[in-house]
């Protein structure tokens, strides 16, 4: 590369990080407020006012019901309706599906409020924050840390850790090597209002990369272990630097090395495919716990970029969160040995409490009426997974088969047969739709994914989410953006039928005798 195209590459570079989307105007509660005083409505200006701190909208993410469809529940039609996503009002998930955008397109977007470009020197915008991100994971690999033991590489510190600590999963690394991240630079910036955004958004991305690649190698680590755990810690390092070096050579991503390492082996494109299609999608979800405290913290001008990321992970394991995939391995765990009468009374017993990856606490994704809504994510990770099984692009073993087959029966007795909770058996049953916890579990379970490792991948593409979060509240402090979003972020009504053919596809294989035997 000559030096005036490296040249114009670095002023892209600081360029595009030093952009900031437009923080939003649109403020609801204060106009409102202001309505309330001119009528004199004393009781709502009083009402209003408690709210009247706190800027009223957000315009990184909106997830409105949008589209309608009609499924059938054992003869019963029900109308699902569905949930969409929307990225800045810029790109949704129906286009992500259909022109397969890449992870660093659909980051672009919400980082900088716009559609990368290729500028009239080509320089590609896109591609330059895709070399931006893998060359931080990629370090990784090669980086030297002072440790206990002294200076050594990353990748050996990882291995005997994982060495030591074999059953602890990717969110034990990430937090160990944070912490001895804080204790070697005590001068750390942190978050702060005042830093250049540019300055702050390439540390957030250091970081977090750095932490992907942590928890990614660490699952790799202890694949090699489970198959022979008199590994020395020396040849768990030679096996994932090698993996990583032989995925850098032959041009691969961050995010596809990544799969690999999740996978403890070399993932197939369907594979991957597959896994990049389930993460994308969760890049943001703006209402989320984790997003509500990486907001929080941003607010707070948190001291250390390391901890922004940590407390955000471990609200994101938390067991009303993505750690319902945990609760749903251990439920599964509990009841797969029973026989089938046994099962599905354990199944309807646990209905009438908490049921792991259906229903939802903030949208009406449970009822009793013929509506009801639906979160497409389910649908959107798991056909892929399903075409490839009939494909023969991945092949299910007899308990892979068993287990997602008990994950089907939970689905129709959840939502297609519904339940009747005694003393209301006058009433039509009560259906739970399957959130987005329900997709990722199956998907992973599919896949071989170890059980600890299955909130990994959620969190690999959810850190941005948290970076878009932390820029925006820098600019205006919103903390839980459940409250409006801007009008212009809110998905038109579409005639696209991508989302609701997913829905229905899904339902109709799982309404079927064993999805997973076909």
């Amino acid at each position: 590369m000559n030096k005036n195209l490296e040249a114009k590459q670095a002023a892209a570079v600081e360029k595009i990080m030093s952009g900031v989307p437009e923080a939003s105007a649109y403020t609801p509660v204060t106009d409102s407020l202001s309505r309330a005083a001119e009528l004199g409505e004393d009781k709502i200006v009083a009402v209003l006012n408690s709210f009247s701190s706190m800027p009223q909208s957000t315009t990184v993410f909106a997830n409105p019901a949008l589209h309608k469809t009609a499924v059938d529940c054992a003869g019963t039609q029900i109308t699902l309706n569905i949930r969409s996503f929307a990225l800045r009002g810029i790109v949704s998930e129906s286009e992500i599906i259909a022109n397969q955008l890449s992870p660093a397109y659909v980051i672009f977007v919400g980082l900088f409020g716009k559609r990368p470009e290729t500028d009239t020197d080509g320089i590609d915008e896109e591609a330059l924050l895709s070399e931006l991100i893998d060359k931080k994971f990629y370090e990784v690999a090669t980086d030297r840390r002072e440790s206990l033991a002294g200076n050594q590489r990353l990748v050996n510190q990882i291995a005997e850790f994982v060495k030591a600590f074999p059953e602890a999963g990717p969110d034990a690394v990430i937090q160990h090597f944070s912490t001895l991240r804080k204790l070697s630079n005590p001068d750390q910036k942190g978050i702060s209002g005042t830093r250049d955004p540019d300055e702050l958004l390439a540390e957030l991305i250091d970081t977090h990369m750095e932490n992907v690649a942590l928890g990614t190698i660490s699952s790799y680590m202890r694949h090699q272990l489970r198959e022979n755990n008199a590994l020395h810690p020396q040849v768990l390092a030679m096996r994932a630097t090698d993996l990583i070096t032989e995925h850098e050579k032959s041009g691969k991503t961050a995010f596809q090395t990544a799969y690999s390492l999740l996978l403890g082996r070399e993932a197939s494109t369907i594979e991957a495919d597959i896994l990049e299609r389930m993460g994308i999608i969760q890049t943001h979800h703006g209402s989320a716990g984790s997003n509500v405290v990486a907001r929080y913290l941003a607010t707070l001008h948190t001291g250390a970029v390391s901890d922004f990321f940590v407390a955000s992970q471990m609200t994101l394991d938390g067991n009303r969160h993505f750690g319902a995939i945990h609760d749903m391995t251990a439920f599964i765990n509990q009841i797969e040995s029973l026989d089938d009468a046994a099962l599905e009374d354990a199944i309807q017993q646990r209905m009438l409490t908490a049921l792991p990856t259906f229903g939802h606490p903030e949208i009406a994704a449970a009822g009793r009426s013929d509506e009801i809504q639906q979160d497409p994510r389910p649908a959107i990770y798991f056909n892929p997974f399903l075409e490839a099984v009939d494909n023969g692009d991945i092949q299910l073993n007899d308990r892979q088969k068993k287990r997602l087959s008990i994950a089907q029966r939970i689905y129709q007795l959840a939502f297609i047969e519904g339940f009747v909770r005694p003393g209301r058996e006058d009433q039509p049953p009560l259906r739970l739709t399957p959130n987005t916890d329900f997709g990722g579990w199956s998907v992973q379970e599919g896949m071989g994914i170890y059980e600890n490792d299955r909130t990994l991948l959620t969190y690999i593409f959810r850190g941005f989410g948290w970076m878009m979060d932390a820029r925006e509240q820098l600019q205006l402090k919103i903390i839980r953006p459940v409250i409006p979003p801007h009008p212009d972020i809110i998905p038109k009504p579409t005639d696209d039928m991508t989302i609701p053919n997913e829905v229905v596809a899904l339902h109709n294989r799982m309404a079927d005798a064993n999805a997973f035997n076909g």
